[in-house]
């Protein structure tokens, strides 16, 4: 059976075309081009505001999208935070593994516009609000501007590069890089997207949570959180990650942060960012 039949011939919930009554109509505003999306230029935004047919909340823990669901439109997640998890088919949520994490500014399902449906489940980790586009209208914003296009792809692109880098660090930092590692990712996609305080992030994760993101035991996962404090490198506590030595905790991790292909403002490309405190000897095989 090839990949495209058994999509076909699944027992799914109904495809994921939105429910009126589950939209509010409210729209964009230029408060929400931040993060990723900040990167998209002006007339870009203004489309995608036009675009915009309205917004959906979803509560924290409940599945955004399902494995193989028709899709005919794509979201922009405007509050909170959502996670990507891969699964076997009739998995259980015990079973299945969160590869990825999506913030503020962040398309959700962008990459479904030209697949027609995702590999993956997407669920929200909290309460959640995005913003809707037709796959329609963003087709015709394609092919009207092939730049923009390109600008569109470019935010898949940054994704993938996202999916790699946790593939990596679940596979080969030992313990406690790798919760350095994450934390400093998230250190830089949340302040890119939030007013968190300069020494404080967000972070409202489980120990199973963690345990997906690291590559690690739940048990571990208390034994790292607890080296991490008492070196005085980070407090991880009630859904916050209080952020006590910054640069310490990116020489331990040997954070690399080209692969997050940030940017200062407004770009028409990309700019590499800066690896303070890298140090290789972190990256070691458990």
């Amino acid at each position: 059976m090839t990949p495209q039949q058994d999509h076909e011939q699944r027992d799914d919930p109904a495809p994921t075309s939105v429910q009126p009554d589950l939209i509010d109509r409210q729209g964009l505003s230029d408060a929400d081009r931040r993060g990723m999306v900040r990167q998209l230029d002006r007339d870009l935004w203004q489309k995608l505001r036009a675009a915009c047919i309205g917004t959906r909340t979803i509560a924290a823990r409940e599945i955004f999208s399902r494995t193989g669901q028709d899709m005919d439109h794509s979201a922009l997640l405007l509050q909170g935070i959502l996670a990507r998890y891969v699964g076997s088919a009739g998995d259980t949520k015990s079973q299945r593994l969160m590869v990825s994490m999506q913030v503020p500014g962040d398309f959700v399902d962008l990459h479904g516009l030209p697949l027609g449906y995702l590999d993956h489940d997407i669920a929200t980790l909290t309460e959640a609000t995005v913003a809707l586009f037709p796959h329609q209208v963003l087709k015709e914003i394609i092919s009207e501007s092939p730049q923009e296009g390109r600008a569109l792809w470019r935010l898949t692109m940054i994704d993938a590069a996202i999916h790699r880098h946790w593939i990596y660090r679940s596979g080969r930092l030992r313990a406690v890089a790798a919760m350095a590692d994450f934390i400093c990712e998230m250190d830089m996609r949340m302040h890119a997207c939030t007013a968190d305080p300069a020494d404080s992030i967000s972070l409202p994760m489980t120990q199973a949570d963690l345990s997906d993101v690291t590559g690690i035991s739940t048990v571990h996962v208390s034994r790292v959180v607890k080296e991490l404090r008492e070196s005085g490198l980070c407090t991880i506590r009630d859904g916050r990650v209080k952020l006590h030595d910054r640069d310490g905790l990116r020489q331990l991790a040997g954070f690399d942060p080209t692969y997050l292909y940030h940017t200062c403002g407004e770009t028409d490309g990309a700019t590499k960012p800066a690896m303070d405190g890298h140090d290789p000897d972190a990256r070691i095989v458990r």
